[in-house]
């Protein structure tokens, strides 16, 4: 019993400076993020603004890889987006920059949890959004990933697959934003897919959803937990000749959405639904 007390002792000893160094690596880091990412936002010469990033790109990936990062809060980063999904299987930080002639661009880190050496994997997402031709339609990777904003993570799972299902924004330009529903799967090797299969429109069959609408006005996309569904405001243009220009498109008071059954996310049309707003 002696020689038990003895090597918990030391066992406690020798992990709580590790764990209390690793703490202040973290609180050290957040702070420095902290400063980088108000100095942007003050920011008004784009190639300063980049610049400022690039270390924010750096500090963040550093500041990650401590095994403590995977719950730590970051809650002084006010302009970073952090979520889990329910089941807490990895954990996705995203932040976007503004640039002076109104276009926007995305970054992001996806922390994968190992179970098995309590660590986390490190994945940093690149926007290519721009140079993807038909983004509906594309399968997508990390490292060419549409950029988004996201704010809700959802789950569903079918035959043995887990469907991460994001919903996000993206702020476009100075005419038009575009709200975005996108989807994560893991293979057997743990690697990162954005975009599956499993968007039913009726006639075809999409691997994300992407709304556009004026800037000027807002357009609800959230998910409902009484209805079970994905619901949002059918976007109709402002006059009849502007039929797919987007940033005259906007609500028009009434509602669709999309229910997941049979591995799928179905859309459902006018919707009856009260007080979304």
């Amino acid at each position: 019993m002696k020689y038990l007390i003895i090597f918990f002792l030391f066992l406690t000893i020798s992990v709580f400076p590790c764990f209390t160094q690793d703490t202040s690596f973290l609180k050290t880091g957040e702070e420095k993020l902290a400063l980088l990412f108000r100095q942007i936002h003050q920011e008004k010469q784009e190639q300063r603004i980049i610049s400022l990033n690039n270390s924010v790109l750096r500090l963040f990936e550093e500041v990650l890889k401590s095994p403590l990062s995977f719950t730590y809060p970051f809650d002084s980063l006010r302009y970073t987006g952090k979520l889990y999904p329910p089941d807490t299987s990895f954990r996705l930080i995203n932040w976007n920059l503004s640039f002076p002639d109104g276009h926007f661009n995305y970054f992001g880190f996806i922390l994968q949890k190992d179970s098995l050496n309590h660590t986390s994997r490190v994945i940093r997402l690149y926007d290519h959004s721009s140079e993807i031709r038909n983004p509906e339609d594309t399968l997508l990777t990390p490292s060419c990933w549409y950029g988004t904003l996201y704010y809700d993570i959802l789950l569903n799972s079918w035959e043995g697959t887990n469907y991460y299902t994001l919903l996000g924004i993206d702020y476009n330009d100075l005419f038009s934003t575009r709200k975005v529903i996108d989807v994560i799967t893991f293979d057997k090797q743990k690697n990162i897919m954005f975009g599956a299969p499993v968007f039913s429109t009726g006639k075809k069959i999409h691997n994300r959803v992407i709304f556009e609408f004026s800037a000027r006005v807002s357009m609800l996309l959230h998910f409902d937990k009484q209805l079970n569904m994905i619901i949002f405001d059918h976007l109709s243009p402002s006059r009849p000749q502007y039929e797919g220009v987007y940033q005259f498109y906007g609500p028009d008071s009434s509602y669709d959405g999309f229910a997941f059954y049979d591995g799928m996310w179905r859309l459902i049309k006018d919707l009856n639904v009260k007080n979304e707003q």
